[in-house]
Formats: C-alpha cells, sequence, structure tokens
C-alpha cells in the first residue's frame, strides 16, 4: 500500500515537510486535503510566506492566492469544498440540498402514512438523513439491511420513492454527485495526495477518494497530529482507532522536531493524560469560575480586549474555543461590539435582521404549520404582528401603531387570522366609546380612535401583502427570492430596502445560483425561506476574505489541530459540554451510523458501544489539541450556575490537574477545586464575584409635589413599595395595565364593583335565612354584571371565566364578613358613600367606602372600589411573602377604618407617610407585590425614566 503516515503534533513541522518536498517547479500536480476551513487557511498561508516571489503583494485573498497556487500545481481544498468545485465543473446537473429537500417533502405529502404533521416535522433530519444514505454509496439493498424496524422500512420506502423520482427528473442529488465524481473523475493527472489533519472518523467520502488514489498507484501521505514518543497517551486512541486501517502503528513516521517546552502551558500540553509537569514555573495555566455563563462570556470578551489593547498579542493570535460555537456567536458578537473587538464571527444573518425577519413573517403568514393543525386558511399572531411592524419594511404613516398594538397585546392573544384581528379592532373601537376617567389605568385610555382605525389599516395593508407574495407561478429558488425583492423595490406600501441588505440579498441570490435545477411553487419556497434568509456567512468561503485575519478567532475544539495562538480561552468548561454530547436525532441513530462506516470504510466497529467510546475518546483529542493551540497562555473558564441549576466542571479539570502534580495524596479529601485554588491556579473571576462589596445607591428623586391627591390605597401602595407609589403619582400616562394578568385583575376588580351593586339592588336584606338564595343568585348577578362590562374588556373568553371565579369568591367572602358577627343575624345593605378627605402638611389625603352596612345598633363601611389600585393583597407564594401581604393588607382596613371614623391616631399615621413622601423617600422594595405593579418590568433592572 503505497501510503504513509507522518506524525508531528507541530504544525510547524508540516510546513517545512511540504516546503522541502513539494516543490512549485516540478511540474507535479498535489491534491491537498484539510479537514477544516481554519486549517486551509492556515497552509494558505504557510504556502504563500514560503514562497513569496510567486504571489504579487495584492494577492490578499482567498481566490487570488489559491488559483496561483493550482498554476503551480497545489490543489489546496477543505474536502467539502473540493466536493463542491467537482459538482460546478461536473457534467451533472446537480440538486442542491435544498432542492433535494422539495422532492422530499413531495415525497412524504404522497404517501398517507408520512402526510401529517410528525413527519413533516422531521423533514430536516429526514432530508439530512438522505444525503447520508446517498452519500454512503450503499446500494438500497444495503441501507434497507442497515436496521430491520418498521420506521426503517418506511424510511427507505419513502427513499426508494425519492430515488426514483431523481431519476425521472434526471438529475442528481448531491450525495450522489459526490459518489459518482469521486468515482469518475481523472485523478491521473495527480502525482499525489496529501490528507492533513485528523479526519476523524473517515467518512465515506474519504474512503472513496483513499481508494481512487490506491487504486492508481498514487502516493498518499497522511499527516496526523500525534507525538510517537508518547504512543500510549490515551489522547491518541480516537486516531490510532481510524489509522491503523491504513498502516500498521509500526510503519507510521515521526517528522517531529525536538522543541523544548520553556513555559507550564507548553509543558502540560506535552504531559497531560499521560504523564506530569516536573514544575510549574509560571501562570501560564489559569483556571477562571464564574457565577453565570453571561458573566464568563462578558469577561473574556474584555480580557481579549485587553491584550489586544495593551500590545500583548495582535487580535488573530487569540481564540475562544468552545463546544458549539455556533449557538454561542451571536453573543460574543454583540459582546465585541460593545468592547469594540474584531471578531471573526459572522454578521447577524439576514433572519435576524428586521427586514429579514420582515420578509420571513410575510411569506409564514401562509406557510406556518399551525395552519394544517388547526385547520386555519392561514396563521398570523401577535408575535408576527408586532415582528412586521417593528421591521421597518412596511410603511406606517402613525408612529403610534406600534406602541397601541404593544399595549393592547393581551386582546390580541387569541387572534390567529386576519378576521380574528379585524374583528378584535372592532371591539376595541367599541369598547374606546365606552372609556371614561374611572378607567385610568385601562390601555385603551390613551389610546385615540384614529390610532385604533390605523392599527387595522396596517392589518388590512400586511394581508394584501402576504396575499400578493404568495401569488407566483412556479420557479427556481433564485428566481423566487429574485421576484420578492423586486416587489419590495417596487411596492407602495413598503420601505425602500436598505442598501447593506440589498447587498447581501444579491450575495445569497448569487450563492443561489446552484439552486437553478428544480421548479418549485411559492408556498415551496416559502417553507425553506428561513434557511434562506439565514445566511451563515462563515459557512460559505466568501473569496474576497483575506488570507491572514486580523480578528479574534471563536471556533470548536474540533477546529484547532496544527493551530497556534498566543492565548487561548477554553470557555463553558463543564461536564455537560465536556466530553462532547453525540445527539442522533430520528431517523438516523448510533447503530445506523456504524454501520454506515462499516460498509463504507475500513474502519470496523464492533457494536454501538464502541463507536460511543470512539467519540468519547475523540473529546480526550480535542482537548489535547485545544492545549497544544497555546503558545503564550491558556485560560480554562467555567461557570458555577446555569438557569439556577448549580453545574459541576468537566472531569478533565481532574486530568488537567494531575498532569500539573495535584490531588495526587490519598490523604488530601479536598475537591480539586480546593487544591486548584491552593496552588494559585484556580480564580474566582468576573463582577459578580465581588458584588456584596459594592456599595449600593438608591436614586435620588424629587418629593412629591403637594397637587396630588393621596388615597388610602395610595397609602397601602406606598408601605408595599414606595418607588411603586412614586411612579404611579409621577407617570400617569405610564401607569396603565397592559398584560392579561394585570388587566383580569384590573377587569375583576370592576365587575366585583357592579357585581356588589347588583346584588344590593336584588338583595337590600341579608340574613343566614335567604344566604344560601343569594348564593345560587351569585352567578346570575356575576353573569348580568359581565355582560355590561365585556364590552369594555374584549378579552378572551378564557380570561373572563377566570375573572367570574374570583369575583364570585371574592363575593362569598364579603356576605361571609357581613354575617360574622355572631351577635347579629341579619344587615341591611345600601350603596351610600362615605368619605373623609384632611390636609396634612400640604398633601391632600382621601379615603373613601361605599357600601353600607346597617346591623339593629350598629352600622360599618365596605370599600369596593379599592382593588383597582392595589389589584390584590394575596400572591402563591412564600410563607414570609403571604405574610407581608396580609400584614399590609391589615393596616390598610385599619387605617381606612379610622381615618374615615376621623380618629386622632388615623391622622399620626398619614402624618408620618407624609413625612416620608416630603422627604423624598422612595426606595424599592421587591417582593410578591411586584407581580401586581403596572412598572414591573421597568423597575426590574434601573427604573423608570
Amino acid at each position: 500500500m503505497n501510503l504513509e503516515i507522518l506524525c508531528t503534533p507541530y504544525t510547524d513541522d508540516v510546513d517545512k515537510w511540504l516546503n522541502k518536498n513539494i516543490s512549485f517547479y516540478s511540474q507535479k500536480k498535489i491534491l491537498h486535503i484539510v479537514p477544516t476551513l481554519i486549517l486551509y487557511r492556515k497552509r494558505l498561508q504557510s504556502y504563500r510566506n514560503q514562497h513569496k516571489e510567486l504571489f504579487q503583494n495584492n494577492e490578499t485573498d482567498f481566490r487570488t492566492a489559491a488559483k496561483t497556487l493550482e498554476q503551480k500545481g497545489i490543489f489546496l481544498y477543505e474536502m467539502d469544498r473540493f466536493l463542491l468545485k467537482l459538482i460546478k465543473t461536473g457534467p451533472y446537473t446537480v440538486l442542491s440540498k435544498r432542492e433535494s429537500a422539495v422532492i422530499i417533502g413531495r415525497v412524504l405529502e404522497s404517501h398517507s402514512f408520512s402526510n401529517n404533521i410528525a413527519w413533516k416535522a422531521s423533514l430536516q433530519d429526514i432530508s439530512e438523513c438522505f444525503i447520508t444514505l446517498s452519500q454512503s454509496g450503499l446500494s438500497l439493498e444495503e441501507i434497507r439491511a442497515l436496521d430491520a424496524t418498521q420506521s426503517w422500512r418506511l424510511v427507505c420506502d419513502l427513499y426508494e420513492n425519492y430515488l426514483a423520482e431523481l431519476s425521472q427528473q434526471g438529475v442528481l442529488d448531491y450525495g450522489q454527485a459526490c459518489v459518482r465524481l469521486l468515482q469518475e473523475y481523472d485523478f491521473e493527472s495527480f502525482d499525489m495526495l496529501l490528507l492533513d489533519g485528523a479526519f476523524l472518523p473517515i467518512l465515506p467520502k474519504h474512503q472513496m477518494l483513499i481508494n481512487r488514489f490506491q487504486k492508481l498507484d498514487k502516493k498518499i501521505i497522511c499527516f496526523i497530529p500525534i507525538d510517537l514518543d508518547f504512543p500510549n497517551n490515551p489522547a491518541f486512541e480516537a486516531v490510532k482507532t481510524t489509522y491503523v486501517n491504513f498502516a500498521p502503528m509500526a510503519e507510521w513516521k515521526s517528522i517531529k522536531s525536538q522543541q523544548i517546552a520553556h513555559s507550564t502551558v507548553r509543558r502540560l500540553a506535552q504531559s497531560i493524560f499521560h504523564s506530569k509537569v516536573n514544575e510549574i514555573s509560571d501562570r501560564s495555566v489559569t483556571v477562571l469560575r464564574f457565577i453565570s455563563e453571561e458573566e464568563e462570556l462578558d469577561y473574556i470578551v474584555e480580557r481579549a480586549g485587553k491584550l489586544i489593547e495593551q500590545g500583548a498579542a495582535k487580535p488573530h493570535e487569540i481564540a475562544l474555543i468552545t463546544p458549539n460555537p455556533m449557538e454561542l456567536r451571536p453573543t460574543v458578537r454583540e459582546l465585541a461590539e460593545i468592547y469594540g473587538i474584531a471578531m471573526e464571527v459572522p454578521e447577524r444573518s439576514l433572519i435576524h435582521l428586521p427586514h429579514g425577519r420582515a420578509v420571513f413573517n410575510l411569506l409564514k403568514i401562509h406557510t406556518d404549520d399551525r395552519i394544517g393543525v388547526l385547520e386555519l386558511p392561514h396563521f398570523i399572531d401577535i408575535n408576527m404582528v408586532l415582528e412586521l411592524i417593528e421591521g421597518d419594511l412596511i410603511q406606517i404613516p402613525d408612529k403610534a401603531v406600534f406602541q397601541c398594538i404593544v399595549d393592547l397585546q393581551a386582546f390580541f392573544e387569541d387572534c390567529k387570522t386576519f378576521t380574528d384581528w379585524f374583528n378584535k379592532i372592532d371591539e376595541l373601537i367599541a369598547a374606546k366609546d365606552q372609556i371614561n376617567d374611572d378607567y385610568t389605568s385601562h390601555p385603551l385610555y390613551y389610546i385615540g380612535k384614529d390610532t385604533l382605525i390605523n392599527v387595522k389599516n396596517i392589518i388590512e395593508i400586511i394581508a394584501a401583502i402576504s396575499s400578493d407574495l404568495m401569488s407566483a407561478s412556479d420557479m427556481t429558488f433564485t428566481e423566487h427570492l429574485d421576484h420578492i425583492v423586486r416587489y419590495f423595490e417596487e411596492s407602495p406600501y413598503t420601505n425602500e430596502i436598505e442598501e447593506e441588505i440589498k447587498e447581501r440579498l444579491a450575495e445569497i441570490v448569487e450563492e443561489l445560483t446552484l439552486h437553478n435545477h428544480l421548479a418549485i411553487t411559492r408556498s415551496e419556497f416559502a417553507r425553506r425561506i428561513y434557511a434562506v434568509l439565514n445566511d451563515k456567512q462563515h459557512e460559505k468561503e466568501n473569496d474576497k476574505r483575506k488570507v491572514r485575519l486580523s480578528k479574534v478567532l471563536v471556533t470548536g475544539p474540533n477546529n484547532v489541530e496544527y493551530q497556534k495562538y498566543e492565548y487561548v480561552f477554553i470557555t463553558r468548561f463543564n461536564q455537560h459540554m465536556y466530553p462532547e454530547r453525540i445527539a442522533y436525532t430520528w431517523p438516523m441513530s448510533a447503530d445506523i451510523e456504524r454501520k454506515i462506516l462499516n460498509a463504507a470504510t475500513v474502519q470496523k466497529f464492533s457494536n454501538e458501544i464502541s463507536l460511543l467510546r470512539y467519540y468519547a475518546d475523540r473529546s480526550v483529542y480535542y482537548i489535547y489539541t485545544a492545549l497544544q493551540a497555546a503558545k503564550k497562555s491558556v485560560f480554562i473558564c467555567y461557570s458555577r450556575f446555569e438557569d439556577g441549576i448549580k453545574l459541576s466542571p468537566s472531569h478533565y479539570l481532574y486530568d488537567i490537574a494531575k498532569a500539573l502534580g495535584i490531588g495526587e495524596t490519598d490523604d488530601d479529601l479536598s475537591s480539586i477545586e480546593n487544591l486548584l485554588e491552593k496552588e494559585g491556579l484556580l480564580f474566582d473571576a468576573g463582577r459578580l464575584s465581588d458584588a456584596q462589596a459594592l456599595p449600593f445607591y438608591e436614586q435620588n428623586l424629587p418629593p412629591l409635589s403637594k397637587d396630588k391627591i393621596i388615597t388610602i390605597e395610595d397609602v397601602a401602595v406606598y408601605q408595599l413599595c414606595p418607588r411603586r407609589f412614586y411612579y404611579e403619582k409621577n407617570l400617569e400616562h405610564e401607569y396603565v395595565y397592559s398584560s392579561a394578568f394585570h388587566l383580569q385583575n384590573y377587569a375583576a376588580s370592576f365587575l366585583y364593583e357592579k357585581a356588589v351593586v347588583l346584588l344590593v339592588n336584588q338583595f337590600p336584606e341579608v340574613s343566614k335565612e335567604n344566604m344560601h338564595t343569594i348564593t345560587h343568585a351569585l352567578p346570575n348577578i356575576i353573569a348580568h354584571a359581565e355582560k355590561e362590562l365585556k364590552t369594555v374588556f374584549p378579552m378572551a373568553q378564557r380570561y373572563w371565566e377566570d375573572v367570574k371565579m374570583r369575583v364570585h369568591f371574592h363575593l362569598q367572602g364579603l356576605l361571609n364578613q357581613i354575617l360574622s358577627n355572631s351577635d347579629y343575624n341579619r344587615a341591611s345593605l345600601s350603596i351610600t358613600k362615605q368619605r373623609q378627605e384632611a390636609k396634612i402638611k400640604g398633601y391632600t389625603f382621601v379615603g373613601e367606602r361605599q357600601l353600607r352596612v346597617s346591623y339593629p345598633t350598629i352600622t360599618h363601611y365596605y370599600s369596593i372600589t379599592n382593588m383597582r389600585k392595589i389589584l390584590s393583597f394575596s400572591a402563591n407564594e412564600t410563607r414570609d411573602e403571604q405574610q407581608k401581604l396580609e400584614h399590609v393588607k391589615k393596616d390598610y382596613f385599619d387605617l381606612l377604618s379610622r381615618f374615615c371614623r376621623k380618629e386622632r391616631v388615623a391622622e399620626q399615621s398619614l402624618s408620618y407617610y407624609a413625612q416620608q413622601i416630603e422627604s423624598g423617600h422612595f426606595s424599592k422594595k421587591a417582593g410578591a407585590h411586584c407581580r401586581y405593579c403596572a412598572f414591573e418590568n421597568a423597575c426590574k433592572e434601573k427604573g423608570v425614566g
């Protein structure tokens, strides 16, 4: 076998070998394949640096440098880019993966068992499975034999239909094209194949390429980043499992140069998993512990910025290594923008920009999965409407429209179609006519009828645009997107698309030139618009990108072999992240993957456990390569909590400590974290660690003006939270209830008032004898009051059912309270206002009760309007919180009673509150009562300005 395996952990050794053995002037053709785009960039830069005389000074981008390289016979590619190049230059009509997904969707719809939401929801996973199967090169019979389950048989039936559909249309999918082109491409003209870096595992596409070169008796060289001086290092198990199938380990050759490791981090990289560092000579290895992931990332990005600012490193000499870098990049990008750091992270995808999101939602209206489930003609909910209006793609002449919908969103919760929206807006217009000064906290109080009419007009425009967008004939992906872009440029209802967005769309259109082989319906295109607009630029080889980057890199541990960075931050080093979790989504499974690898490559895994063990070994290798990537310092970072759940550091922290000679003695029972702290290697970092030492300063607020009227209910609010009292008295226009929870309680307070009035009219006399009759009449009384009030609160019926239950409970409680005195068996009820007013320290205090209850020898009064202000004195919280609310409730009723009876002690209490208010004491008091505050959300962070 003409295959050599050359080993070294150092990337410079590979560069030296290439410089010595690959001549640019020998007229030989070399195919140089690497596993990652990062290593592709590294090798391209290396070739360019070694042969500067062949490159012009302006050849700083990928395309130009790679073209010059190919002219000299060096064909450098990342594996998937090489396959894409074969497809682009090949003779076959090849469907893109998106076009294949359309075909698969049609196949699913053509079978009764798969034409349902469950199968369609798995379309992406099924598509990926089919590409994997077609790229394996296995026959249909071999694929059916992979699994004996009923579900796999159904999947194979669909796959067979899918292949038949491709054949009928005379096209190949991506996997079929890769197999055919790897089998047919003229590799005769190449002299050598270089496989640079560890391909773990070798996939069928790699195996086919190797087989072709072996069949042609061409030389194959494999460079793998392991150290043959320590062949039994556990970090190399995965590499050995793969590559011993090509050559016995005894035949592997070392090209490693002798490098003396001076720093602790370099010695740790050499010793990890198999031996000990003799001495911790510096602080090049640091373990940082944080409270949360947010704090961890914030600290790391800020620290990277300081290293750059201080001249300790250039941006491209710093790497952030993290599992699942794709999910973390948006957060890192935002932090980088805050700290002004250039990060190697993609721009926000169009789907996450306002205009892109608007296009997505306009098409989603007619393609949402909920349409079929709910049997609706289309689907548009409150979130879609808010995103459409906020996106600024649709012209909104009245800027109050957005805030109007935000304030009224609780009423729109059940709107799912345009008809629902129009009916609800008509109900709100009718409700506006009923709103008076009693409803100052109702969201409609400060909204004009003209604004509501404008909302309706905007919804009509959205309906028209979405309908227009769906009215198009069959065309290709490229034509669909181009048609939609032109629509927005010409439509009188939309704003002009931003220039930057146009450029991004033009890039997508150019990319979609590969998607020009299948005519699809507008509905099929719309169902894939998310993927089209989610233009992940990091996955595209932008030919204009420079070979040498000047940005901090954010990448995964699988991407840093044969890389060198001055500073490496290994982030999220928690047990649930390291080792990597191998997740399978149906219809794929570990066993099916194992059988494909066994059938299509030289690797052989005896059972499912052996494959999973292989991936566990690969995780150990990734830790090794991450440590190898650090030249000056490595920072190993992890957080203690996530969503309130306590986290543990990765068990690899024990391996790192062991390599540093820490925690080796049996008599030391301290945790590994404590031991690392004692050695001065682990630190609590971030801002929250010292949070207790930070002084807390209350915001200085001016005293309340003397023209304000303060009710006894206001005093109760002050007792609950002085800051809430201040906001309610000074920000009347913002003292509005907009959430469904608040509006339910607010509606309940009015329904209770009206129900009490109806109760008094129907039963002016209550006694223990007629209590049973009154109790049975309560539902009818509440229903009658509801008819009167429902127009003002056009909420969903489920909310009204809850409101009525609350009111029934309160009415029952009122009746029980009235007849609770054992000395009296009956009482007369009347609606008679008792009002008291007093001027104290310049403030006017007012107390009022409306329900008069007359017993034979005494008269009591009850307030029936107090809940408009307080909403509730109860909360389903801890016992301490319940007791606090109960205490405030008791004080409120006691003060109201004494004040209305003109008792001196009441004025003394109010004098104390007047003094506090006059002095500007408006501190925040958080608690269960916050749930009932109209300023809750704004107050959580730093108050309302």
